[in-house]
């Protein structure tokens, strides 16, 4: 068998290439290098090399080294604080700290739709406000959430991601700063389309509201349907986990599909 031949039969293309998980090649680096060496402090240099080698040569071809990694590093990912990698399998929303039914939210929603779209008037409301509200610092974002929901919210920067995060008395959230300003645009677009809703019901409606937005909270480029093969997004078509819509060049996250 040719070489060429055996390496192709060793490839995961679902896993490498722009579908590579980077979190997991990081994870995997990390496993690699440690194992490399404890090997070599013990004396065992060929075998400290041939094991690095290897062991790249694995995470190159295969995206992964540590068998089933796709299937425990999201939950590892899930636990550690913060979401380092941004890759929880939910997305933290205003609306979570609002009690109001799903029925009564999708009846606002339905106020601001035109065959099963955002209406033009919606959208055009959708991204003006989305305009001030990402010229904001955090804080000032956050003291603009804390105005409007029934919990305290306060600005947090961790692992590289800025939050605002939501103290209510049943729990606390980590809303992403994209889609703390999805949803108060949202709100705001809703203020105008849903008539007599009140605060709540509309903020409770932004969650639905920005599963159909069209472009991004930030930038404003165009938004894109993406699945995860692992921990993190890739292209459409490329893996058979959940749908998420994603702004690929900031990049964010700003909705996962339930699919169930």
């Amino acid at each position: 068998m040719a070489v060429p031949d055996a390496l192709d039969g060793l490839r995961r293309p679902e896993f490498t290439g722009d579908a590579r998980c980077w979190p997991c090649t990081v994870l995997n680096g990390t496993i690699l290098w440690m194992a490399v060496t404890v090997v070599a402090m013990a004396g065992r240099l060929r075998l400290a090399a041939a094991l690095g080698i290897v062991g790249i040569a694995a995470i190159w071809l295969r995206g992964y080294l540590v068998p089933y990694t796709p299937r425990f590093a999201p939950r590892l990912a899930a636990v550690l604080p913060g979401d380092p990698f941004d890759h929880a399998r939910e997305v933290g929303s205003l609306a979570d700290v609002v009690d109001v039914g799903d029925e009564r939210a999708a009846a606002i929603l339905d106020e601001a739709l035109e065959s099963g779209r955002l209406a033009p008037d919606a959208r055009r409301a959708w991204r003006e406000a989305a305009a001030r509200y990402r010229e904001l610092e955090v804080p000032d974002l956050a003291a603009r959430v804390s105005d409007r929901v029934p919990a305290e919210a306060r600005a947090e920067r961790r692992w590289g991601t800025d939050y605002v995060v939501l103290d209510a008395p049943d729990g606390q959230t980590l809303c992403p700063r994209p889609v703390a300003v999805a949803d108060l645009a949202a709100a705001d677009a809703l203020e105008a389309a849903a008539g007599p809703a009140g605060e709540r019901e509309r903020l409770a409606a932004a969650d639905p509201f920005r599963a159909l937005l069209e472009s991004c909270p930030l930038c404003g480029d165009t938004l894109a349907i993406a699945r995860s093969p692992c921990c993190g997004a890739a292209p459409p078509g490329t893996a058979t986990d959940e749908r998420q819509l994603v702004c690929e060049a900031c990049p964010v996250r700003l909705y996962v599909y339930d699919e169930s």
